[in-house]
């Protein structure tokens, strides 16, 4: 390795685990990548979650937080305590504890979201972008993101509706921005795949639903953004914290592993409910405490009907990149 290499370390791929690679990532930040080429595969968030068990538990010298995602965890630690090499021997010794994870059973909420197709609040926020940002922007088609969100899939716009209402949404970590948390389609057959905003919105509205890559995002607050928006939800994050929701946090999400779901609303009852929310009475959030048992999700995931139509959405959306606008 060079010396401004930023892989300081590594460790080789195992029957149970990919290559893993130790990045300097600041003088108090150390980040753990799993292989070498970014792949949204959640059986390695679902090992990440058993390291980083293992890493709370153990006594590290001037650890003070880490925070996982899909495939790399970022561990801040305090460099006056302890050095980099010291915080690898005990980030490779948690690793090592952690064989197959096909046992895992992981505590799992389920957050079930109101939402409202093509609202039209996420409608002006696509008109002031045509206006001030990119007047000819492609995935902007009928002054909204759903037409084109279908043309990259190979698909229909009901399609994409059914896509993001028939699965369960995954969390696989909390960050970027306050209150924001990543999800990643826990169905392959919903694997929705569409580029970003380029260049990206300067307002989006609180609570937007939109697609980048294939990550799917509600927007917390106000904000720019370049998701490819196709509806809106209820606020995930409350600051002045007067709903009973949020009485112990602003944030509703918090927990690595938890699952969102859709279930779709009227505009009006969707405004209803956001009024309730702010004036903190009247409306109760819809979340039940669940598990993933890793091992039916392995048996559902690699049954022939959904590795069938995975593929199926895969093919269309090859077809599709060699005809698309690009963004």
């Amino acid at each position: 390795m060079g010396k401004y290499d930023v892989i300081i370390s590594s460790l080789p791929a195992s029957d149970c685990r990919k290559e893993i690679f130790f990045r300097q990532a600041g003088d108090g930040f150390l980040q753990v990548e799993y292989g070498k080429i970014p792949t949204v595969e959640l059986m390695d968030s679902f090992r990440m979650l058993a390291v980083d068990a293992e890493i709370r538990k153990m006594d590290i010298p001037g650890l003070i937080e880490t925070l996982p995602g899909v495939r790399t965890n970022l561990i801040h630690f305090d460099p006056l305590v302890t050095d980099y090499k010291g915080l690898i021997s005990y980030l490779t010794e948690a690793e090592n504890k952690i064989q197959s994870v096909d046992d895992m059973v992981i505590d799992s909420r389920i957050i079930t979201l109101p939402m409202t197709f093509e609202d039209s609040k996420t409608k002006s926020a696509i008109k002031l972008y045509e206006k001030s940002v990119r007047k000819d922007a492609p995935n902007d088609m009928g002054g909204y993101n759903l037409e084109y969100t279908a043309l990259c899939n190979g698909c229909t716009v009901q399609d994409i509706k059914d896509m993001v209402m028939g699965t369960y949404w995954y969390n696989s970590g909390c960050g970027f921005y306050p209150g924001n948390a990543f999800w990643w389609p826990m169905d392959p057959r919903c694997k929705i795949c569409v580029p970003k905003a380029n260049p990206p919105r300067t307002w989006t509205p609180e609570g937007a639903v939109g697609i980048g890559g294939v990550s799917l995002c509600t927007y917390p607050s106000d904000s720019g953004g370049g998701n490819q928006l196709f509806g809106r939800t209820i606020p995930v994050i409350q600051m002045k914290m007067v709903h009973p929701q949020y009485k112990e946090s602003p944030f509703l999400y918090k927990r690595y592993g938890d699952r969102i779901r859709f279930r779709e609303v009227e505009e009006d009852e969707l405004n209803e409910i956001c009024d309730m929310v702010n004036n903190g009475t009247g409306y109760e959030y819809e979340i039940e405490e669940g598990r993933i048992v890793v091992k039916d999700y392995l048996e559902f995931i690699n049954s022939e009907e959904v590795k069938t139509g995975a593929a199926d959405l895969v093919r269309r959306q090859q077809e599709a990149s060699k005809i698309i606008p690009r963004v």
